[in-house]
């Protein structure tokens, strides 16, 4: 699940949700075992390596008719002002959901995250 959508990042939303799906449906199939299964959804955090990580694989070779949305939404990247997630935001969600009985399905993890979800 993302909390927003990700313009120039559609396969990864798709792919996404499909793992988000499986889960949910996992963890009521798994419940009546006593499995609990939980997504964590992090925010946006440049500490960690996902954005280098995405750019490598992806390649930054953007097509023309794409030029001006890539442009734009870079130039979002850099201009933001929100609190951001870290990794021990991530950290700490991923203890609770393991750790807690009463943790939702979905736990945002981040400043910017759980203000995402509460939007």
């Amino acid at each position: 699940m993302t909390l927003r959508p990700l313009p120039l990042l559609a396969v990864y939303t798709t792919s996404k949700a499909a793992v988000n799906a499986f889960t949910e449906s996992l963890a009521h199939e798994l419940a009546p075992f006593g499995v609990r299964a939980h997504l964590v959804i992090p925010g946006r955090s440049p500490e960690t390596s996902f954005g280098t990580n995405a750019r490598t694989r992806m390649g930054m070779d953007v097509p023309q008719a794409y030029a001006g949305l890539a442009g734009r939404v870079f130039a979002s990247f850099q201009q933001t002002t929100e609190e951001l997630t870290r990794a021990s935001d991530v950290a700490e969600a991923v203890w609770r959901a393991a750790t807690d009985p009463a943790c939702p399905m979905r736990l945002p993890a981040g400043a910017d995250a759980v203000a995402w979800a509460a939007a």
